[in-house]
């Protein structure tokens, strides 16, 4: 039996009627909760200031925010870095060694103790900080080394 380019065309766009049909709404609404099963590997640890692995910051860049990130997808030019705040609002450079970041209002911890769901503060942003630049054995640590203080002024 021949096959024509038009019956193809015909029994292709019945099985794509079919399928939709028969699969469920992508327009669902979403749900809380569950588990996220990441594809690859288990990180040897969740501690992303002990180690430069991307056994564990792949996995903890889908749950832990930065004050800024690099800007991602179809809109991005490739080989651009722009930067966006994450946690940051906005931020000044009103000289060449001093940053003021303003953060965003209703960023949350996970409803869990000790943090209890509080909101961000900008003395978690300089526990974070000053952890980054004294954790011992932080591989990456040289990259704040410059940083003379962090000062917070208010919340």
């Amino acid at each position: 039996m021949r096959w024509s380019r038009r019956d193809v065309l015909v029994l292709g766009g019945l099985a794509l009627v079919g399928a939709a049909g028969a699969s469920p709404s992508l327009a669902q609404a979403p749900r809380l909760g569950g588990t996220l099963t990441v594809r690859g590997w288990d990180p040897p640890m969740f501690d992303p200031m002990l180690t430069t692995a991307y056994r564990v910051h792949v996995p903890l860049s889908l749950t832990h925010s930065r004050l800024v990130k690099h800007k991602a997808g179809p809109s991005v030019v490739p080989g651009t870095f722009t930067i966006e705040g994450d946690l940051a609002e906005s931020w000044t450079q009103p000289n060449d060694t001093t940053y003021v970041f303003k953060l965003r209002k209703g960023i949350r911890w996970h409803p869990k103790p000790p943090v209890n769901g509080r909101e961000l503060t900008s003395a978690d942003v300089k526990y974070t900080i000053e952890r980054f630049l004294s954790v011992k054995g932080n591989p990456s640590a040289y990259m704040l080394r410059a940083v003379d203080r962090v000062e917070t002024p208010d919340p």
